[in-house]
């Protein structure tokens, strides 16, 4: 019996983990946000949780704009304040919420500065960039991809505690299944000791940001 409920509560972790990782970074799937008057009431113990992941993302996600060079120095800590009091508790992530403001650019402004001039900018939004890098990258998918990868990490490192929480001793890597998996994914479908993990993203992983998640496997 108490293999049963373990192999169970194996079972329903990994759909909550697959429903996180999909539902968060806006793949598929219902919009679970666990909050008063939901479904599913948060204990104390799941706030917490989901506090330090989010600080967790915004570290990680304020490690990589400040090492990519694209953004204004002294504009990264209200754009990463902006999109800190921007994220509800439970929800997908919401990198557009840097994307608004007052005034957007004109056609010419935009052709200018080599954007996008079908693409819709705020002023406020563009001057978190270093001018001399918007022609070399598109500013919203950029800062997403970034937001999204940091998720990811935290999350994936999330389940990794829950799954030997629950004494799960092998895992696989698992691609969302579609064409944005990166191909290096290919060679890395096969079941891993929960301590010998190769850590994701893989070296030379050619997707935006990586969606790959770890899945556990159950004893027959």
């Amino acid at each position: 019996m108490p293999f049963v409920v373990s192999a169970i509560a194996t079972v329903l972790l990994a759909i909550l983990a697959i429903l996180r990782h999909r539902v968060r970074s806006g793949g598929s799937g219902a919009h679970l946000i666990v909050q008063s008057g939901y479904a599913i009431t948060p204990t104390p113990k799941m706030l917490a949780a989901e506090r330090q992941d989010h600080e967790d993302v915004m570290r990680l996600l304020e490690a990589a704009i400040r090492s990519s060079g694209f953004f204004e120095t002294e504009a990264i800590p209200l754009l990463l304040s902006k999109l800190r009091d921007g994220q509800e508790p439970f929800a997908r992530v919401h990198t557009k919420v840097a994307f608004g403001g007052d005034e957007f650019l004109s056609v010419q402004e935009k052709r200018v500065l080599g954007l996008n001039t079908r693409m819709k900018y705020s002023r406020e939004f563009i001057s978190y960039f270093d001018p001399k890098c918007l022609k070399t990258i598109e500013p919203k998918s950029m800062l997403e991809n970034m937001h999204l990868s940091a998720f990811h990490r935290v999350a994936r490192k999330r389940d990794l505690v829950e799954f030997r929480s629950l004494g799960v001793k092998r895992v696989r890597i698992v691609p969302v299944g579609d064409a944005r998996d990166c191909g290096k994914i290919k060679r890395f479908k096969k079941v891993y000791d929960i301590n010998d993990l190769p850590e994701l993203p893989l070296p030379g992983c050619t997707a935006p940001y990586c969606r790959c998640m770890y899945e556990p496997i159950i004893p027959k």
